[in-house]
């Protein structure tokens, strides 16, 4: 079975300082970054993934991208967000009988969710620092920004990015008949040249995979096709959904910021059976990760450090957009810039 090998990193249970290149708020203590001095981690990786080869996106025209600037970078602001408008109905063409349509997610919300510190629900059995909140390992491609406790070498630049995502059950699931829908897994770039926002590829059921604890894989797919688009699983612990989106080749030097984002929402196992959904915890989450090349994928690298993961958040019988956004602060971006200049797409 053609399976690629995938760890995750383990930050240590120590307190962690911001660096102040993170792109961050200053309020977003427990972010980790490349330099080791600046946080203290733990170089021991939590956990294993082994995952089929995906299909590498057509490179998108390169960009002109402006010189890299100087490693050190400048603090950024923190945020003071906006307050939010009212969220409004985004009606749907067509309304699903199990998964309603969801109010229009405001950047403030997904700005605050990525520097919230915690998950909107807990994870049985926690065992690493990822489980407890959202966080930014690379806030950039630059090599520069590989963490310190990356074992492997570190090239000048990596040319290779894509999204990934993760279902878990939540503590106090009470439900037996529900299911977990996600679909159009998006992962967009900000221009540093154009500073515009481009969409490099939507998995519209991305490839999934059953997972068990203490991550360890447990079978190929696991997932159901939805007539309303993308799959379902019903995680139940120790077991837990992985998924990941296309390879994409970018311009490293272009890369001011990334986004990703993906739709989830609560339905039925069996339409017939008890609709038990009011009753149902499920987490869902969406990050990325930098390789220095696609051949790099598991060969040169075995497991890559991470851009970062968005908040798990608990779905709904209304979709909801999970989300992962992380700046660059080399490029002197902020999630103050995030709010305020150039918010990523929505739709």
């Amino acid at each position: 079975m053609d399976k690629r090998y995938w760890l995750y990193t383990r930050l240590g249970t120590s307190t962690l300082l911001l660096a102040a290149i993170s792109g961050c708020s200053p309020a977003d203590t427990r972010s980790p970054q490349a330099d080791s001095s600046a946080v203290n981690l733990e170089a021991s990786r939590s956990r294993n993934w082994y995952r089929k080869p995906t299909p590498t996106a057509t490179p998108s025209p390169s960009a002109t991208p402006k010189p890299s600037p100087s490693p050190s970078a400048s603090p950024t602001p923190s945020v003071t967000p906006k307050p939010s408008p009212t969220p409004s109905v985004t009606p749907s063409p067509s309304p699903s009988p199990t998964a309603s349509a969801s109010p229009a997610q405001a950047i403030v919300d997904i700005v605050n969710g990525q520097l919230a510190t915690s998950h909107e629900a807990k994870i049985p059995d926690i065992r690493y620092e990822w489980q407890k909140y959202p966080m930014i390992i690379m806030q950039s491609p630059s090599g520069a920004d590989i963490p310190s406790w990356f074992e492997y070498s570190k090239p000048t630049w990596c040319y290779t990015l894509n999204s990934w995502l993760q279902v878990f059950e939540a503590e106090g699931n009470k439900a037996t008949n529900t299911r977990v829908q996600f679909r159009n897994l998006k992962i967009y770039v900000l221009s540093e040249a154009t500073r515009t926002w481009k969409l490099l590829i939507t998995d519209k059921a991305p490839y999934t995979d059953t997972w068990r604890y203490p991550f360890v894989f447990a079978a190929d797919k696991g997932t159901r096709v939805e007539a309303s688009g993308g799959l379902s699983f019903l995680p139940k612990y120790p077991q837990f959904a992985h998924g990941y989106g296309t390879q994409n080749t970018i311009v490293p030097e272009d890369v001011r910021a990334v986004f990703v984002s993906m739709e989830t929402a609560l339905i039925l196992d069996n339409a017939s059976g008890t609709d038990d959904r009011s009753v149902a915890k499920y987490l869902v989450n969406v990050g990325a990760d930098y390789w220095p090349n696609a051949a790099a994928v598991n060969k040169t690298w075995g497991y890559a450090p991470g851009v970062g993961q968005g908040r798990f958040i608990l779905a709904t019988t209304s979709w909801r957009k999970a989300t992962m956004i992380v700046p660059n602060g080399r490029y002197g971006s902020s999630m103050k810039e995030m709010i305020e200049k150039y918010p990523p797409p929505l739709e």
